[in-house]
């Protein structure tokens, strides 16, 4: 858990994924392709050669998979400043996941080939990728942990926790209510951490009356951030 929450510290700065590598970025982006995606537009689908990278300059895009019981599973919400498609071309595999546009969206598209001569050009940018692949890699392993040992309402916490911190971009923010920047239904929300509709709604309920989070319409406030940081690093 400390781990994760290590991870979730990185987010109070509000980084980009080019904070501090103006130069670096400058290179992507004249390398790459700027694509303007419609919202529920694919961008790729699980199966597909994974053969480009892509940064998200505007919108909100989902990394999902369908169960081979027809179940959607939402492994995360890319945000504006991230990078996504990154393991597979520098594995040199295809897709395991799809990635769909949630909202419009404008995002840079750049082939392997063009990424691999930049990462080669750019050995700060190279260390930048291994972190990020690492950074996923233990998220992945801390949702998997979670799902053996943690309940519905420790799940949830974290996931409200992780989309918040995205946006914050001073600790002493975590002493007053922030705003959930995304507005996900709670069919999403229990794709996300392996829960169902119904469980999901009578937990955040739970969270209301407890006075952690307020909810309007599709809207989410965590009330405590810094109770609820604390609460999950017991």
């Amino acid at each position: 858990m400390r781990k994760l929450m290590a991870d979730i510290s990185w987010h109070f700065t509000g980084k980009d994924f080019f904070w501090e590598l103006p130069l670096e970025k400058r290179d992507f982006v004249s390398l790459s392709t700027l694509r303007k995606i419609k919202k529920n537009q694919m961008i790729f689908l699980e199966g597909n050669r994974g053969n480009s990278v892509f940064y998200l300059e505007e919108g909100k895009v989902r990394i999902f998979r369908i169960s081979p019981f027809g179940k959607e599973i939402i492994i995360f919400i890319r945000q504006p400043g991230e990078m996504f498609g990154l393991a597979e071309v520098i594995g040199k595999h295809d897709r395991v996941f799809s990635a769909q546009a949630i909202t419009p969206c404008r995002l840079y598209e750049i082939r392997g080939k063009e990424f691999e001569t930049l990462l080669q050009r750019h050995h700060t940018l190279a260390q930048r990728v291994i972190a990020e692949l690492g950074r996923r890699l233990r998220y992945l392993g801390e949702q998997i942990d979670s799902l053996m040992v943690c309940d519905v309402s420790t799940r949830l916490l974290k996931l409200l926790m992780c989309i918040s911190c995205h946006n914050v971009t001073d600790p002493s923010e975590m002493n007053r209510p922030i705003l959930v920047s995304l507005k996900l239904t709670q069919e999403q929300i229990a794709a996300m951490i392996g829960s169902t509709q119904q469980t999901v709604s009578e937990t955040l309920k739970r969270l209301k009356e407890d006075g952690l989070i307020e909810i309007l319409g599709k809207e989410i406030t965590l009330l405590k951030p810094q109770k609820i940081f604390d609460l999950l690093l017991l």
